[in-house]
């Protein structure tokens, strides 16, 4: 996704995850945690751990344990859990380029580190959150998604006259190319008072087999994908206004 002047971008995340299936997995996955860090502290030397010392990490699979920044509260960053690795990273440091180099050089240090995820089934996935402001207490959020995105929605069902609408929440999943393109809008609020609409869009790879290229490769096409979907959806006014 190119960079908008005016981008609504919240914030890009690229993940990995595998099945931790047993006491092995749990004990690679201690070795690959270090192993990380060992290659990737020249940039990202400032390591927390996210779970307390006694909390065992089988009950944690798929999620992250450790995190990984230049310093701390800087971004981007990594995180590794058993099952799990991901890239995130903010809209004031995102550009697709860079992101996706940085991505690339971790799954090269993944297949020289931990060869064996090239036997393992391997879900990918690539998502970006985005903010459209508008406050919810002087526009109907139906309004603002039918003036402003590509959809067309309707609560004629709902006849009672007290009835107000206050927020939405709605997810909608494609299968586009092999990928799962889910598309979620809500209502949402950041920096603890400006309203508006959080869109998250999520490309979903085929849980299967990859080498390394494979996920490089992967990465390019749900970038392009994702993309292309943002553009249709915010075409006309609203993506005009993103432009400048």
């Amino acid at each position: 996704m190119s960079k908008l002047p005016n981008a609504p971008l919240l914030e890009v995340i690229f993940e990995i995850k595998w099945d931790i299936a047993n006491k092995s997995d749990i004990i690679d996955f201690q070795y690959l945690h270090g192993d990380l860090y060992s290659n990737l502290k020249s940039k990202y030397s400032y390591r927390e751990n996210l779970i307390p010392p006694d909390v065992p990490a089988e009950v944690v699979k798929g999620n992250p344990v450790y995190r990984f920044r230049e310093k701390e509260g800087s971004y981007p960053l990594v995180q590794v859990g058993p099952g799990l690795i991901t890239l995130n990273t903010l809209d004031n440091k995102y550009y697709w380029d860079s992101f996706r180099d940085e991505a690339n050089k971790i799954l090269t240090i993944l297949s020289d580190i931990y060869p064996k995820h090239a036997n393992l089934s391997l879900s990918p996935a690539l998502t970006y959150v985005d903010f459209f402001r508008y406050n919810k207490n002087t526009e109907n959020p139906l309004d603002f998604v039918n003036s402003n995105l590509k959809l067309s929605l309707s609560d004629d069902f709902m006849n009672y006259k007290t009835s107000e609408l206050r927020d939405i929440n709605l997810t909608f999943n494609y299968k586009i190319e092999g990928k799962t393109v889910s598309l979620t809008l809500r209502n949402g609020t950041i920096n603890n008072r400006t309203q508006g609409l959080v869109m998250q869009t999520k490309i979903i790879g085929a849980k299967e087999k990859y080498d390394t290229q494979k996920l490089k490769d992967w990465l390019e096409d749900a970038h392009d994908l994702s993309s292309n979907t943002f553009r249709s959806i915010t075409s006309g006014k609203l993506y005009e206004s993103l432009k400048s």
